[in-house]
């Protein structure tokens, strides 16, 4: 029986959403740019009703607009710079471009310490300059930090930008993403934050235009249950979108109101930014997915150092070693999501498990193979009847014979209750305990690190 932790990262399929679906939905399935047919008639106004629907959850006025993008918020965050004007096509071209640019007409853009990479790594690759704004003593983002750099003279008269994490995707922290909104617009600076982690979770209210507003919203849909195949989100508010008088960030099929063979320039775009912003065919059915969902690898790598306390110079020994070929030396966690709809049974396993693993997960160490180049454990079945206590070996005991009698018993007890799922759950935990038991409590390392890495390196327990 599978037991899924790890909504954070993505969200689980709905049957009677797929239900619908196949249905309602594909029988009448026709490509929105083709509204003279029945089925593209039918299926745009689908695919209208659920952008309505979506905009109003989401708390979206007359003046903002819906934009659906491509893997998630990675594409959504992305797209931000692409419609603001400042997305550089390659590092050789930013580095000349940057220099081009007069100081008032570059964009400095503002982020928070606990950013997933989508957040952080789009604003570094473009034109704009990008300014990480700490921790508090809490933990929290460094809201007197964030006004004090607002109010420096370097950032005077310059477009100016926050784009901050609404949760952290590793802890769970949540920003004060209506403070910080006032802040920046009190500074003259837009506000955008990025929902992907706490999205299905909490209310999501634009108020755009507001003091304490947002201007742009990222989202990623697939992580809601139900969500899976969902594109990512970017509601934003018409005046960030500085492409009016030029093309699209993206041209294409569907863009268009006129164009011809002679030259671009007689080329007419729609002036409507979400049908211009829609190039090729889009993802029809994933678009009215999206207003059926319901509320539901931690790239986090700056943030994991501050967690960590990894100073610089530890950092830059451990990335020589990966640009080696070394990426399982990489430091981590595991993350575990305790979603609203886990029913108690599971939660209660969960936790059980967490403080097997505290207690009896060293012992199993030598039933897995570590590899210093990816990183993955990969179990080695064979090697149990190895490691097994002498006196369990000495009675020819397996892994299969272990468990095998404790099993059938619940086994037997789950038919009088099939609906007993803690019977499975506790039957899982037994056998688990039994096989811990049966395994030398090793204490010294069990893995031999590679002659040319620096022991020290190794962060975790091998």
């Amino acid at each position: 029986m599978l037991t899924y932790a790890d909504q954070t990262a993505s969200g689980r399929s709905l049957r009677y959403i797929e239900d619908y679906l196949v249905k309602e939905v594909l029988p009448f399935y026709g490509n929105t740019h083709t509204e003279d047919s029945h089925v593209g008639s039918k299926t745009t106004r689908l695919v209208h009703k659920a952008a309505r629907y979506v905009k109003r959850c989401m708390g979206a006025g007359p003046d903002d607009v819906l934009i659906f993008c491509g893997s998630g918020t990675t594409a959504a965050i992305k797209r931000l710079p692409e419609v603001i004007g400042v997305a550089a096509p390659s590092v050789e071209l930013r580095g000349r471009l940057s220099t081009q640019l007069r100081t008032e007409e570059r964009w400095v853009v503002f982020v928070g310490p606990y950013e997933h990479h989508s957040n952080l790594l789009s604003w570094r690759q473009s034109l704009a300059e990008l300014v990480e704004i700490g921790v508090d003593s809490d933990g929290l983002i460094d809201i007197a930090a964030l006004r004090r750099t607002l109010n420096s003279p370097e950032y005077k008269n310059r477009p100016m930008l926050g784009s901050f994490s609404a949760c952290s995707n590793v802890t769970g922290i949540m920003s004060d993403t209506r403070e910080i909104a006032r802040v920046l617009h009190q500074h003259g600076a837009y506000a955008c934050f990025d929902f992907a982690a706490s999205g299905p979770y909490v209310k999501i209210d634009m108020k755009s235009g507001e003091i304490y507003g947002y201007d742009a919203v990222f989202l990623s849909p697939h992580k809601f249950v139900g969500g899976p195949g969902i594109p990512g989100i970017l509601l934003m508010n018409k005046g960030l979108y500085k492409l009016s008088s030029q093309p699209p960030s993206l041209c294409g099929g569907g863009t268009v109101a006129y164009v011809n063979g002679f030259s671009e320039d007689d080329t007419i775009y729609y002036d409507d930014i979400e049908e211009r912003e829609d190039a090729g065919t889009p993802s029809i059915v994933q678009k009215i997915r999206t207003s059926y969902i319901g509320g539901g690898c931690a790239c986090a790598g700056p943030y994991g150092h501050t967690l960590l306390k990894i100073e610089n110079d530890l950092s830059l020994r451990l990335r020589c070693a990966i640009l080696q070929g070394y990426s399982g030396l990489k430091p981590g966690w595991t993350r575990l999501s305790f979603s609203y709809y886990l029913s108690k049974e599971e939660f209660k396993f969960i936790l059980s498990a967490i403080e097997f693993i505290a207690s009896y997960g060293h012992r199993f160490l030598p039933l897995y193979k570590f590899d210093w180049i990816t990183g993955n454990w990969t179990f080695k079945k064979e090697a149990i009847k190895y490691l097994l206590m002498k006196e369990e070996l000495a009675l020819g005991t397996s892994l299969d014979t272990l468990t095998k009698n404790v099993m059938f018993k619940d086994e037997a007890k789950i038919e009088k209750k099939p609906t007993a799922i803690q019977n499975k759950f506790e039957s899982y935990l037994e056998s688990a305990k039994i096989i811990a038991l049966s395994l030398p409590d090793i204490k010294q390392p069990t893995v031999s690190v590679p002659k040319e890495l620096d022991p020290d390196l190794v962060l975790f327990y091998i």
